[in-house]
């Protein structure tokens, strides 16, 4: 057995999996529903622990799919808890997706034994993890490998990652803590580490380490089968109706796909799927197009299994079909795209709207790439039309004949030459000849469709406060019949500056915490003496104690995703606004960011001797972020605003852009 770094016992304390959990010391004296309370609690942060890691899983999921779908295999590693967690996603897959069961394979160190009945010693076995690789003849052209360890150590799944990353193999790690030794080996393609932090009972990874698990591989064998074409929209249609319940999902899934099926009874629909060899994707395709089994199953392989590219290459466009003007297009669409996500709000004259997303696309990320843009955009606004339940078609690849008005807000598209470019490639994608029924901005620009009626055409000043900050003046124009934006202050990006944002507070609040770590490495204060350290470094997933500091620091510089660093350190602030009632130390630190934010940008915008002054008691206040939408930021916001004897003619707190943009659109239809 190899005896280096990344297998030494003496530092296995030091793992966030093997921290003590500050909140649950007590844990054995509460009473049973205390208990249960404060485990619930404690399994509220998980989810949030992904988040870091969405853009690492992303680029796993693209790497998976173009070698499932030619065929290749996908083998999950593990001992224990982690082992068992790989065989149950492994063994579901196949009965969901109608996948190949040798396409997806589970192997637990100590064989099927140790499925229900721990072996002991089996995890440490490097060469017995080699072995087992070896055993599976793997070809490094297709073949994957997911090695999954909550500890970042196990020496089984280390020995199996090295010997197939040798070959060439495609390798994924999947750890509860940062940095680990797979992550250090060089042996891992990707290495997804959500830090859920210490167990409420220390060291029980088959506990928040095993839910974050599970979400984890969740999102990856799903994300894959997406990506491969075994589903249509959110629905399961690469699956074969094998029992009674299936039977029954796969007639409700064609009666919701096939307009034609909607006219079957339920003998007739069990006809087809008997001809189709029970496949409800091949079922679809043949009562949609009128061909016979053997056309469609050929459609279908050559658009590589995926249903929406065989209904386009099946159907046939009718002669007496009347051409549609756009003023009959029932849907207006407001995309408000950023650094996070792209939001996609749909909606018609009545005012119901269908909201959809998709990954983010902040031009300044995409710098070159607009048509990556374009694309994210189309599937934010495909995901929001799954939801309209009438005149959509569910076949449509396309959304060029559904809207009649589409507003998009895009952040950073502030850079030189990107409204040019774009303008035209988004007009092309929707179908609109008229460049003012498709209206380019940036993303703070949808914010001033919250101006109430009644307020229409007052100057506008609008705050930011989210992972950054920025203050923003808008004046009504009159040529253009549209709000222009005058004057900006701040929004600067975290690097140089956006005070007041949820960086800047988590940044303060763990410039604070290494502090206090220092202090308890030279016994100037005790380890459980300062509550926002102890939350702080319960939500970074560590424990406060001596030399612990430097570990942080590491951890924190060390984070491989700069985006997915900025991220980590941004949701400290939740911790923080949290503790405000309880800390000063909390509320002082979030107090003095609000008044730099409303001291430093808000101020030059209302400044008298500005060039683009208004007089604020005549201007509309627009509130927006997650930090404007938290109940004691915003207190504690317009304290401050009191305190400065700033009133404003009315403020406006906005919850989500592209619902307030679509709405606006749909009045103007």
């Amino acid at each position: 057995m190899a005896s280096d770094h990344s297998m030494d016992l003496e530092n296995l304390a030091k793992l966030q999996t093997e921290g003590v959990n500050p909140r649950t010391v007590h844990i054995d004296q509460l009473s049973t529903l205390d208990m249960c309370t404060l485990i619930n609690s404690d399994d509220q942060h998980v989810p949030h622990s992904v988040v870091p890691c969405l853009p690492e899983i992303a680029g796993a999921i693209d790497a998976l799919a173009p070698r499932v779908s030619q065929g290749g295999r996908v083998i999950y590693v593990g001992a224990g808890t982690s082992g068992r967690l790989g065989i149950l996603d492994a063994s579901e897959i196949p009965p969901t997706f109608a996948a190949p069961r040798s396409q997806f394979l589970g192997l637990i160190a100590g064989g099927d034994e140790a499925i229900r009945q721990a072996q002991e010693g089996a995890e440490d076995d490097r060469l017995a993890g080699e072995e087992d690789m070896r055993r599976l003849n793997l070809n490094p052209e297709l073949d994957s490998i997911i090695g999954i360890a909550s500890s970042g150590r196990t020496p089984y799944v280390l020995g199996c990652l090295a010997f197939a990353k040798g070959l060439g193999c495609m390798t994924i790690g999947l750890v509860c803590t940062s940095p680990s030794a797979i992550g250090l080996s060089g042996n891992a393609d990707f290495v997804i580490a959500p830090l859920p932090g210490p167990e409420v009972v220390t060291g029980s990874t088959r506990l928040k380490a095993g839910t974050v698990t599970k979400l984890v591989l969740n999102m990856l064998s799903t994300g894959t089968m997406i990506k491969t074409g075994k589903t249509y929209g959110n629905m399961m249609v690469d699956m074969v109706a094998s029992n009674l319940k299936l039977e029954q999902r796969s007639r409700n899934m064609l009666r919701r796909v096939s307009a034609r099926c909607n006219t079957f009874s339920d003998a007739e629909l069990d006809s087809l799927l008997v001809e189709c060899n029970h496949s409800v994707k091949l079922a679809i395709l043949v009562a949609e197009s009128q061909c016979s089994v053997n056309v469609c199953e050929k459609h279908l392989a050559s658009t590589g299994g995926v249903l929406a590219k065989a209904l386009a290459a099946t159907d046939r466009p009718n002669k007496n079909t009347v051409v549609e003007t756009i003023a009959s297009r029932p849907f207006v669409l407001c995309i408000d795209g950023g650094g996070t996500k792209c939001a996609a709000t749909v909606t018609d004259a009545t005012g119901v709207v269908y909201r959809g997303s998709s990954g983010p696309c902040n031009l300044t990320d995409h710098v070159g790439d607009v048509d990556s843009v374009i694309s994210t955009i189309l599937e934010a606004t495909k995901s929001a039309l799954m939801g309209v339940t009438t005149g959509v078609d569910p076949r449509q690849n396309t959304v060029r004949t559904y809207f009649n008005s589409v507003w998009v807000g895009l952040a950073g598209l502030d850079r030189a030459g990107f409204q040019d470019r774009l303008s035209p490639k988004l007009a092309e994608a929707f179908g609109i000849d008229d460049p003012k029924n498709v209206r380019l901005t940036n993303d703070v620009d949808l914010l001033t469709a919250a101006i109430p009626l009644s307020h229409a055409k007052c100057p506008a000043l609008v705050v930011i406060a989210g992972t950054g900050s920025v203050a923003m003046q808008y004046k009504w124009s009159a040529d253009h019949q549209e709000y222009k934006c005058v004057a900006r202050s701040g929004g600067w990006g975290h690097i140089l500056g956006d005070e007041g944002g949820g960086y800047a507070i988590g940044l303060k609040a763990i410039q604070h915490t290494l502090g206090l770590f220092e202090d308890v490495s030279l016994g100037l204060v005790k380890p459980d003496s300062d509550q926002l350290a102890m939350a702080v470094a319960a939500k970074l997933g560590f424990h406060i104690r001596s030399n612990v500091g430097m570990d942080l620091l590491n951890d924190l510089l060390a984070q491989k995703c700069t985006q997915g660093a900025k991220r980590r350190i941004a949701g400290v602030a939740e911790a923080v606004l949290n503790l405000m009632g309880d800390c000063k130390v909390a509320a002082g630190i979030v107090k003095a960011q609000v008044g730099k934010l409303i001291g430093e940008n808000l101020s030059r915008l209302v400044n008298p001797d500005a060039l683009e002054y208004q007089v604020p008691e005549q201007s509309v206040l627009i509130l927006a972020g997650g930090l404007l939408n938290h109940d004691r930021y915003r207190a504690t916001f317009e304290d401050e605003l009191d305190s400065r004897r700033l009133y404003f003619r009315g403020t406006v707190v906005v919850e989500n852009a592209s619902v307030v943009g679509a709405r606006y659109l749909s009045r103007q239809v």
